[in-house]
């Protein structure tokens, strides 16, 4: 595996931006990143991909994709897994279809592992990206996170936690990158707030926002701390909405706060 940069950034947050593929990393090259979360591209060969990457002096870090996806065709995958010297692929979310019952988590472990395991004989894991759901506690006393932990096979897959979504479930973000310790190597840095909801009257109606890295409530310095002493190698920068802001902008603010503690 090549070095990677410690902060990275998935377009997930810049889908609404009208510039094009080129356009959009050209911005983001501009403002510092060197490294996104990606993978396969519509409309160009791996090969095409690297090739634009490599003009920009970028690189990904790890791919993204869905259950679904990766079980239906792994070998090109793991193609572009060797084009980009990648060693993991999130796996989003868990399939809507699993996500209700105690059953159909223990369903989609099942077939997790098993693609998982098939990537794993050519050194390639599937990393779980969680979000608030798997906190929802089952009548057995089990939550989803804690059924993905047990249940899922460590050498083919790891966790790709979202720490804005493990804060949105009620969980503790900094027990829950100690728990993943050494079975985490990237981490989806978001952070979380609360909206400046003035129209609401109710103090149980306090929503939550997306929020820029240091724009929100989490501890920052203590989670990349904690993160790169468990061997996270790698800070993907996500907000999902910007609500009226600039997205680059946000994107650059999420940057410098990750700079200023001790990435790059």
């Amino acid at each position: 595996m090549a070095n990677k940069h410690s902060i990275s950034i998935i377009l997930y947050g810049l889908r609404f931006s009208p510039l094009s593929y080129e356009e959009k990393l050209k911005r983001l090259r501009a403002i510092g990143y060197r490294s996104i979360q990606g993978g396969i591209q519509p409309g160009m060969t791996n090969d095409e991909h690297k090739a634009l990457l490599d003009s920009l002096d970028m690189e990904i870090c790890c791919l993204a994709s869905d259950l679904n996806g990766v079980e239906s065709d792994p070998d090109k995958y793991i193609a572009c897994c060797r084009a980009f010297d990648c060693d993991e692929i999130m796996i989003g979310t868990i399939p809507v279809e699993c996500r209700e019952s105690y059953d159909g988590y223990m369903r989609a472990i099942d077939r997790m592992n098993a693609v998982g395991r098939t990537l794993a004989r050519d050194g390639v894991v599937i990393g779980y990206h969680n979000h608030a759901q798997e906190f929802r506690r089952f009548p057995n006393g089990k939550t989803g996170m804690d059924l993905l932990f047990e249940h899922l096979d460590p050498s083919a897959a790891r966790f790709m936690l979202d720490t804005h979504w493990v804060q949105a479930g009620g969980g503790d973000v900094l027990h829950w990158i100690e728990r993943c310790a050494g079975r985490i190597k990237y981490l989806h840095a978001k952070d979380y707030r609360v909206a400046p909801a003035n129209y609401l009257t109710g103090i149980g109606d306090t929503h939550k926002q997306f929020a820029q890295i240091g724009a929100g409530g989490l501890p920052w310095q203590s989670i990349v701390d904690t993160a790169l002493r468990v061997g996270v190698k790698a800070f993907i920068v996500e907000q999902d909405f910007t609500y009226g802001e600039d997205p680059y902008a946000c994107a650059a603010d999420s940057y410098a706060a990750l700079a200023a503690c001790g990435l790059n």
